[in-house]
């Protein structure tokens, strides 16, 4: 079978997909990778045996880009034909199902749909008529979480819905038993942070939704109650500069670091004693699962995504978008309490390799594939 699997920008594919498409793969399937393409060399070595082709997606839903990538996916479809197509990434899967030709077998994995209960109603009613637009070109959809499976319910079919407990994380990549105390001490020193400092980590680009600006708040506030700290916000992204004057303008720069984009995530994490995710809107985020799969107790903001992962005061604490004071009192509690701490991540860690081990993940995506692959078989027979 032929598969054309459909994401945004290269970088999802290191960061979210490579195990599943080495899983179609190995389930014999002829796979071609649709993204906006920046190194093919990295891809091929990445995934050695696919095929990939380059169209220039946006992530902006605004850009007059949108109209030529629709085209160019129209005539794609009339030169090729592929026996099924996985799409993930809003405006891709939306473009991309749209120009489908209408017997064409999409699956859409929705990685957090853009109308939820913390938007506007404008916003949502936008989004949810996209999404209502081309349900009937949606064969299966992939949720992540409990209140997208719901609003999948108004969408679509109930035996087209299936819920699988994200992309998945390597447990045994993150792993807190790989790092001695000897390596943290080394780790410390190389980012210049103190030795007996408590470091709180977020690793999320930093825009509006991310909520960066909640964390310096609240460090200022934190400062007023324990100097020993040292919070690590990982990630580009346009309000990096605003952070990082409004780190001098209240005088954080010893307890606020901007490290920007890192190839060292779990080094990072072997060190972070408090993960952080302060939101607006998540699907089911990964960066939270590494710090639970590495023994983090984490605070995150009350919302879809968050909720299925942390469960208040056992592994983290849930709190108000938009709140750095229940966010300094959260992070707070757990720098004063290291029992507490090490007990939540603990819990943390048991919950990954119950539910979102890449491992479990792969073996629910996989019995997703065949039933659709022995449909689509049945239906041409």
């Amino acid at each position: 079978m032929k598969c054309l699997y459909v994401t945004n920008i290269e970088h999802t594919i290191y960061l979210f997909f490579t195990p599943h498409i080495k899983l179609l793969k190995d389930m014999g399937v002829d796979v071609t990778v649709l993204t906006s393409v920046e190194n093919e060399e990295k891809l091929k070595e990445t995934l050695p045996g696919v095929k990939f082709q380059h169209i220039p997606f946006t992530r902006s839903v605004k850009s007059v880009t949108n109209i030529k990538v629709y085209r160019k996916l129209k005539q794609l479809f009339i030169r090729e034909q592929y026996d099924f197509i996985h799409v993930h990434t809003p405006i891709a899967a939306f473009l991309t199902r749209l120009a489908a030709p209408k017997e064409q077998a999409i699956i859409y994995t929705a990685h957090g749909f853009h109308f939820h209960n913390k938007g506007s109603r404008l916003t949502n009613l936008m989004y949810y008529m996209a999404e209502k637009m081309v349900a009937s070109k949606t064969s299966r959809v992939i949720v992540m979480n409990e209140e997208d499976r719901k609003k999948a319910e108004k969408l679509f079919q109930t035996e087209k819905i299936h819920l699988i407990h994200g992309v998945g994380v390597d447990a045994q990549f993150y792993n807190p038993k790989e790092y001695s105390h000897l390596d943290k001490k080394h780790l410390k020193e190389k980012l210049g942070i103190p030795i007996d400092a408590k470091v709180i980590t977020q690793i999320a680009d930093v825009n509006d939704n991310k909520r960066q600006i909640d964390i310096i708040s609240a460090a200022e506030l934190l400062k007023k109650y324990n100097q020993n700290f040292v919070i690590l916000l990982i990630g580009n992204g346009p309000l990096l500069e605003h952070i990082q004057n409004q780190i001098v303008e209240k005088e954080l720069e010893n307890n606020v670091f901007c490290l920007g984009y890192r190839n060292d995530i779990r080094d990072i994490l072997s060190i972070t004693d408090i993960g952080l995710l302060v939101s607006l809107r998540e699907g089911l985020p990964k960066s939270v699962m590494e710090m639970m799969a590495m023994e983090i107790p984490v605070v995150a903001t009350n919302i879809r995504g968050n909720q299925d992962l942390i469960e208040d005061g056992e592994n983290g604490y849930l709190i108000p978008t938009k709140n750095p004071v229940q966010l300094q009192k959260a992070i707070n509690t757990l720098i004063q309490n290291v029992t507490l701490q090490k007990q939540m991540g603990r819990e943390a860690r048991k919950i990954i390799l119950a539910k979102y081990d890449v491992k479990n993940i792969l073996q629910e995506t996989g019995k997703v594939y065949e039933h659709f692959m022995a449909d689509r078989v049945e239906g041409m027979s």
